[in-house]
């Protein structure tokens, strides 16, 4: 184990959950999109799972499931899905790519991006400009919850979907209040 996972357990807990939790996120967004697709499975799961890149997934589903979820006057709540999904992978992307760093030694957990500063255009001669990402276990946990209720905005489209088109005779998840989207660090330096 990296020292870093000894002085900030409980973060990078939280952490290692929002990584694996993303990937069922995109499951139920497919399942989502194949039942407003006619319960087609095969096609969609392919379409979706065929290409590599978790931004290509959620464009794809958006493609596959807009039309029919805007027939079934769902417009504005299948817009909020893929904008709250589109969030929760710029958090998962962040994690995912990050470097982790411990400026003060074992007081504040940041992160650095080495895919920013290459798209700099200027010569590279040390990791100085490195900009630092400064993130809490309270930024996580909300962050945490963030990917609780796109699951929970996806489970409702997708049940709310099927008792439009008829297939349900009720709906058991509610529409789920809005999570205004967290930031993606406290600070940065």
């Amino acid at each position: 184990m990296f020292p870093i996972h000894g002085r900030f357990p409980k973060q990078m807990t939280i952490i290692g959950r929002l990584l694996i939790d993303y990937g069922e996120l995109e499951l139920d967004l497919m399942n989502c999109i194949q039942v407003a697709r006619k319960f087609d499975l095969n096609s969609t799961l392919k379409s979706m799972f065929r290409v590599r890149g978790e931004t290509n997934r959620v464009d794809i589903a958006d493609a596959l499931g807009r039309v029919p979820y805007v027939t079934l006057g769902l417009a504005n709540e299948f817009d909020a899905m893929i904008a709250t999904l589109r969030h929760c992978l710029r958090i998962r992307n962040k994690y995912a790519h990050a470097y982790w760093h411990d400026p003060a030694q074992g007081t504040q957990l940041c992160y650095v991006s080495l895919e920013e500063l290459a798209k700099e255009d200027d010569e590279v001669k040390d990791l100085g400009n490195l900009t630092f990402f400064f993130i809490d276990e309270s930024l996580l946990l909300q962050q945490e919850q963030f990917f609780v209720y796109a699951r929970d905005l996806i489970n409702y489209l997708n049940h709310e979907g099927r008792l439009r088109a008829g297939a349900l005779k009720q709906q058991p998840f509610p529409l789920p209040a809005v999570v205004a989207p967290p930031p993606f660090f406290v600070r940065k330096a």
